[in-house]
């Protein structure tokens, strides 16, 4: 299995774009989006991608038009999403966490703007950092393929 993973992309549609010309070299199963995406007009910049799962950001502004818009492109978004043994949250709440890495075999989070991979339980936990560049400066997204884990700056 082979995906790409991102978050915090928060209305910088200059870096979504540059985004999407680096995921579209990669040859992925899906892709998911960790959360943050905020507001529709960003998330249409991802029009033309198949199977994309989201996960709602806390900065996520209409919720409602987000997830009519990701209906209409037949992807998944949702508080949390799941496919194929992986869970996807935005936050980092250690309660809901500790539910997640219990019952999935890989949980991607965003939320914190800082790339990180580690073992938690037997569960691979995966931030793929921010995308926009923000508040670290670094434009960045994970490659996922079985098992293995890439974190690409773009």
């Amino acid at each position: 299995m082979r995906f790409v993973a991102f978050s915090d992309t928060h209305d910088n549609v200059g870096a979504i774009r540059d985004l999407l010309d680096e995921i579209r070299k990669e040859k992925a199963d899906f892709y998911i989006h960790a959360g943050d995406v905020i507001s529709p007009f960003a998330l249409r910049e991802f029009a033309g991608i198949e199977r994309l799962y989201i996960a709602f950001g806390n900065n996520d502004g209409d919720r409602q038009k987000l997830l009519e818009i990701a209906l209409s492109n037949s992807w998944i978004a949702g508080e949390v999403v799941a496919v194929e043994g992986i869970a996807v949250y935005h936050g980092t709440s250690p309660e809901i966490l500790e539910i997640l890495v219990k019952e999935h075999d890989v949980v991607v989070t965003g939320h914190t703007h800082r790339a990180e991979v580690r073992k938690e339980n037997s569960s691979l936990l995966i931030n793929p950092g921010e995308s926009s560049g923000y508040l670290t400066g670094k434009r960045t997204f994970a490659i996922f393929e079985d098992g293995d884990v890439s974190i690409v700056e773009f």
